[in-house]
């Protein structure tokens, strides 16, 4: 039954990715002025359309993750990962979101850090960690992202201004469909960091909550192998 869910999953993605693809792309060109000029409200409509499919499309792949992992056929690659060119990556694609707001983003790592892993899983959690402090923090956010290599494992933590998770959801906002304070800022499902932990576990790392008070911000810690 858990396989037939995934490949019924499987599916419903692979269907839902080219029409919202086909969107995005449609968007991107309004939004760019490609196919003529747009008024100042057709096109913040066009940027909400666009952030609706991505948001769409990031469910979607959720929940397949989510079904991959439980029926243990999430693929994992291992690889050497430059951390900075991954990081920069990170921020390329929140500078929209950094514009809108009006936040910062700071990327502070080690000269040559690399980690043993799946570079595009490791992207995903870190889009979700640096997306989760931007979205759950008071305008205007600002977030830190540092990496230190360690004798036995590489540490990236993703530090924020927001309000803080309560001693007792400490270890429930890492559950399915669980969220934080402060969820209604955003639409989401409360997927994210369940499948961020549970990734970075079967890389050989882990995903924890290393400090957070309420009021006073987060701090998250993901550590990854070193290569």
């Amino acid at each position: 039954m858990e396989r037939t869910r995934s490949d019924l999953l499987d599916i419903a993605v692979h269907e839902l990715r080219s029409p919202l693809t086909v969107i995005q792309g449609y968007a991107s060109l309004l939004d760019g002025g490609d196919l003529g000029e747009l008024g100042e409200a057709a096109l913040k409509a066009v940027r909400v359309i666009a952030a609706k499919a991505h948001e769409a499309q990031e469910l979607a792949t959720s929940l397949l993750t989510v079904a991959r992992l439980e029926t243990n056929e999430l693929r994992i690659d291992r690889e050497e990962i430059a951390l900075a060119a991954l990081l920069d990556a990170v921020r390329d694609r929140v500078n929209p979101r950094l514009d809108l707001g009006g936040g910062t983003l700071s990327l502070d790592c080690a000269a040559g850090a690399r980690a043993l892993g799946d570079a595009d899983l490791v992207a995903r959690i870190m889009d979700n960690l640096v997306n989760n402090a931007l979205i759950y923090s008071e305008p205007p956010a600002t977030v830190a992202v540092t990496v230190r290599p360690t004798p036995g494992a590489v540490e990236i933590r993703v530090a924020d201004r927001g309000p803080g998770v309560p001693e007792g959801d400490r270890e429930r906002i890492f559950e399915r469909f669980v969220r934080g304070a402060g969820a209604g800022r955003a639409a989401g499902t409360g997927l994210g960091l369940y499948v961020s932990r549970e990734c970075a576990r079967r890389m050989g790392g882990d995903l924890v909550l290393e400090r957070s008070r309420p009021g006073d911000g987060s701090t998250f810690l993901l550590s990854l192998p070193p290569a």
